[in-house]
């Protein structure tokens, strides 16, 4: 073994803790898609603001993108599997896992902090099988809402419990996904951490009257007393956008003057599309697609809607509380935590146009409640949910990991990928022992 590998050899087992705690820890996070949507957005805001002195960051994705020429920017390295996709797809999947153990092998990272579903399963396999010592894990919501069927429902279920096993630490969004995890999965408490996501609140704010008119004059093309109304999301089936354009319809067959937008882009755009012509609404409901001012869209709105079927903890309901924009969102777990009905904002029923329009026209004839709630929001969030305080608990989570695999003294051996997998599958084993 030369004196490289040697080097490289005492760092990886934590048999050397004087080389172990001089070389900077390489924290890789795993995402699915380049996007800089909700999800993406987390690991990005905790990679650029991890300490360069003491943390490596890596970037894992299927491929280059808006997400990874905005973490390039910030210095952050980014790798592709090429072959990760989102449905379930056996080949392909195979193929992904044997792309993630050879990057991680090589790699040598020493934390792997997987995101999202089945990315995470297999992030979090590929980890151990490559003897990643610390595997992390943040639950964006459980899958199982996505599920068209029971047989499908029963995977997800099993692929969650699989991943769970592959997992040294968990981080849950909302306490009732901490919950369920303990309770279902069988997690051990002390490998479960809650920590809310994060809004940047210096950048998420009310914006000055003028500005706002400026936004709606210039992007909107609204007159000046108009309400504007709007999402910002992915367009696929979690967001339900299609319940958004039939709530905003009935709003506007009641006659309420109003401007309703999407924020976003995603697989329903083009029958999103067809559907707002088909309503001869093309003039009162607007497709932006994504935009990189999004912060001085959503303060510039009158009301801010959320129609997803599922969440984890969504940014953009916390980024529009953060303007002081008043919300209106699903009661959903997730936004039920996050919106004090009648305090900061109202739940609307769930995929129920008519009851999202009902919800909607309430605020739209009452400017002085949506002020009300815009106040109480922003307050909420510079409370209870700053970024800075979620990425120092992110930190000092990584910090007190990293610190247990230095001083881990026993040392051992290096194993073949086979002999890898075979330790995997008995820890995982052991594990589920352990959390009975």
């Amino acid at each position: 073994m030369d004196s490289t590998s040697s080097l490289r050899y005492d760092r990886w087992i934590g048999a050397n803790t004087r080389v172990a705690s001089t070389e900077r820890i390489r924290i890789a996070h795993l995402q699915l898609l380049p996007l800089l949507s909700g999800c993406q957005n987390v690991s990005l805001d905790v990679l650029k603001s991890l300490d360069r002195t003491r943390y490596e960051p890596f970037l894992i994705c299927q491929s280059p993108g808006p997400l990874t020429e905005a973490a390039q920017a910030e210095g952050i390295q980014c790798l592709f599997a090429d072959r990760l996709v989102r449905p379930i797809a056996p080949y392909c999947d195979l193929i992904a896992f044997l792309q993630l153990v050879r990057l991680m092998r090589k790699y040598r990272f020493d934390i792997v902090h997987t995101h999202s579903s089945k990315t995470g399963v297999l992030g979090r396999l590929a980890a151990k099988v490559a003897g990643v010592r610390t595997v992390m894990h943040t639950v964006h919501g459980f899958a199982f809402p996505a599920a068209s069927s029971l047989l499908n429902r029963v995977l997800y279920f099993l692929l969650e419990w699989i991943g769970g096993r592959f997992c040294d630490t968990m981080i849950c969004l909302k306490q009732s996904d901490l919950d369920f995890a303990r309770r279902w999965l069988w997690i051990a408490p002390e490998r479960l951490q809650l920590i809310p996501n994060g809004i940047a609140t210096g950048r998420f704010r009310p914006i000055s009257a003028d500005t706002r008119e400026v936004v709606r004059q210039d992007v909107f093309g609204m007159a000046q007393n108009m309400p504007a109304v709007g999402m910002v999301g992915r367009l696929c089936r979690q967001k339900n956008p299609q319940c958004f354009v039939e709530a905003a319809d009935l709003v506007l067959r009641q006659g309420t003057k109003a401007k309703f937008f999407l924020i976003g882009d995603g697989e329903l755009r083009e029958e999103l599309e067809a559907d707002i012509r088909r309503r001869g609404r093309t003039a009162d409901i607007v497709i932006l697609g994504w935009r990189d001012d999004t912060p001085r869209l959503i303060a510039s709105l009158d009301l801010f809607l959320l129609t997803s079927r599922w969440e984890g903890l969504s940014l953009a309901l916390l980024e529009a509380l953060a303007c002081g924009t008043p919300v209106i969102a699903s009661d959903i777990p997730g936004n039920r935590e996050v919106v004090l009905q009648g305090v900061d904002g109202l739940l609307g029923p769930d995929d129920d146009p008519m009851g999202f329009a009902e919800q909607m026209q309430k605020l739209l004839l009452h400017r002085g409640l949506r002020r009300e709630y815009g106040k109480a929001g922003r307050h909420k969030i510079a409370r209870d949910y700053r970024l800075d305080t979620r990425v120092a608990r992110v930190e000092r989570l990584y910090s007190h990991l990293a610190h247990d695999r230095v001083h881990r003294q026993t040392r051992q051996p290096s194993f073949s990928p086979a002999q890898r997998l075979q330790r995997s599958l008995t820890w995982m084993f052991g594990r589920r022992r352990v959390n009975a």
